[in-house]
């Protein structure tokens, strides 16, 4: 069975970095990926980026095969505010994310990435519409030496939470899309399976 997954990147999404190529090796491990880039710094009303989001879940959805998310750093605001507005998806990942305190993050980096701002002060409230068991069905991928993302910012409460490897927030990333695709994939399909 094909197990679609949305992957969105972080912010400075308009250069991906090699990011929409390394994916594609997780169609070794049974994911069709998608890459879905939000365009943070852009004047895009974070309601307009969620609504894109929410319909490209609607359009692979009507092809009847799970279909997942993936938010790497700022990115996984975006997928868990899309989560809250449908619960039926298989499973959701983030990879180093930026999830809680967003006092912490600059007033400069907001200023460039003004919906970055609105999902940040959202995600809370979407976690409280969230129960255990739609909890149980995010994953949360983080490296203890990550100064950008504090470990505790990305971990999500009856959640699964993991350490990675990493010396720092690049380097997580890079770890977790290269060589995290065999776990990542599994708890993708374990969830989808079940839906």
């Amino acid at each position: 069975m094909t197990h679609h997954v949305i992957y969105v990147p972080g912010l400075g999404d308009r250069t991906p970095n090699g990011q929409n190529l390394a994916i594609q090796l997780w169609r070794l491990y049974g994911l069709t990926p998608h890459y879905f880039p939000l365009r943070w710094a852009d004047k895009e009303k974070l309601s307009l980026k969620i609504d894109r989001l929410l319909s490209k879940i609607d359009e692979l959805s009507q092809q009847d095969h799970p279909v997942s998310l993936v938010g790497v750093s700022a990115g996984a605001s975006a997928v868990l505010n899309a989560y809250s507005n449908r619960k039926n998806l298989g499973a959701v990942v983030s990879i180093v994310g930026k999830i809680h305190n967003p006092q912490t993050i600059g007033g400069t980096i907001y200023k460039i990435n003004p919906a970055f701002k609105e999902s940040m002060y959202l995600v809370a409230s979407s976690l409280d519409k969230l129960g255990e068991a739609e909890r149980a069905r995010i994953l949360s991928l983080y490296t203890p030496a990550d100064r950008t993302v504090p470990p505790f910012d990305s971990q999500v409460l009856s959640g699964v939470n993991r350490k990675i490897f990493g010396f720092g927030h690049i380097s997580g990333i890079f770890f977790a899309v290269i060589f995290g695709g065999p776990s990542i994939a599994a708890f993708i399909r374990k969830h989808a399976d079940r839906k």
